[in-house]
């Protein structure tokens, strides 16, 4: 999400005190037609919300969506060393988004 988003806006990206936050007042204000990462940022935050404290969510996402997706983390990985567990998550949830193709 956060390869998403600064691919989207960099300054939706807010830092705070226990870490980033994201300010969808860019997007949510934007008069003309939305861009298709715009669509599926707004569609990740709306199945974020409903989370609760629950800490796990479902959200559909067609093939195209999830290749977005897959492609954003993909990036993500080659920008830094990664400890191990954090690729093997990032690399278990890109297999994840690409598997319905």
């Amino acid at each position: 999400m956060i390869s998403l988003i600064r691919a989207v806006d960099p300054k939706m990206l807010q830092r705070g005190p226990d870490g980033f936050s994201v300010d969808f007042e860019s997007i949510d204000k934007k008069e003309s037609p939305l861009t298709a990462d715009e669509l599926l940022l707004l569609k990740l935050r709306a199945g974020l919300e409903g989370t609760g404290d629950m800490g796990h969510f479902s959200i559909e996402l067609d093939a195209t969506e999830g290749q977005r997706l897959a492609g954003a983390l993909e990036r993500l990985e080659a920008l830094q060393m990664w400890p191990a567990d954090v690729l093997a998550l990032s690399h278990s949830i890109r297999a994840r988004l690409t598997q319905a193709e």
